[in-house]
């Protein structure tokens, strides 16, 4: 056992280290990086977004709602529109409702938007034991893209009232993200948009991610977006990888 002197030593170093993680003269920063970023993809070519693209930013404008991401928004949320049927046009448009049968007749392992649209229209077609037991345990990847969207359909149903154990079941998905984030992302543009999801997803289950805030800020190019420029085999990628990071700052800086 550790004497009460060296005991002291760690609750003291453990203290700089968290210390240094606030990073609280990056936090100013992030609404430029935001605004940055929202131009670069008001730019983008329209032909070119996916019903993804008006999610994020719709969830940027929760807490960074200005003319330059509206603007943004207006041009993706025009391609969304079209699936008028997406369960997901939920969190584009929070009045929308989906029928039970669009949201809770799947069957897992699935694709990781099902989990999410049965969570985010929980409250009124219900979230099923099978469900939840698919998401903290089989959906899970090792901090991948799994475990991403599985911290995000358990917040969603958090924030829709469906469970009451939110932080019992989200602590080894969040651990999962912790364990598998890197002190800052590669120069590759899927490298980046990973690194940014894990952010946005600690941020959204209530974590501190001010240790990954400044390396992100410090990953968007000149021209506003994130990723590597040029490179990606499908130009969506850096659309992608651009939006998340941005939602993944307003959510740190709110």
């Amino acid at each position: 056992m550790l004497e009460a002197g060296g005991v002291h030593a760690l609750v003291a170093v453990a203290a700089i280290l968290l210390a240094s993680c606030r990073a609280p003269d990056a936090r100013p920063l992030a609404a430029g990086a935001i605004e940055r970023a929202t131009r670069w993809m008001a730019g983008f070519p329209q032909e070119q977004l996916r019903f993804d693209a008006a999610i994020g930013l719709a969830a940027i404008r929760r807490h960074h709602d200005t003319p330059q991401v509206r603007a943004a928004f207006d041009r993706a949320r025009l391609v969304a529109e079209r699936d008028a049927d997406n369960p997901m046009l939920r969190a584009i448009e929070p009045s929308y409702r989906a029928p039970p049968e669009a949201t809770t007749r799947w069957s897992p392992p699935a694709n990781v938007n099902r989990p999410l649209e049965e969570a985010i229209h929980c409250a009124e077609n219900g979230l099923r034991p099978q469900t939840l037991e698919y998401i903290t345990g089989p959906m899970r990847d090792r901090g991948g893209y799994g475990t991403t969207h599985a911290v995000w359909a358990l917040a969603l149903a958090r924030d829709a009232g469906c469970i009451a154990d939110f932080a019992e079941r989200v602590e080894p998905l969040v651990k999962e993200l912790r364990d598998a984030q890197p002190d800052r992302p590669a120069r590759k543009t899927l490298a980046v948009d990973l690194f940014a999801e894990r952010v946005l997803m600690l941020a959204i289950a209530g974590e501190r991610v001010d240790c990954w805030a400044r390396p992100l800020l410090e990953a968007q190019n000149l021209d506003g977006s994130f990723g590597a420029l040029g490179t990606e085999e499908d130009p969506y990628h850096r659309y992608h990888a651009t939006m998340v990071a941005a939602w993944a700052l307003s959510e740190w800086a709110k």
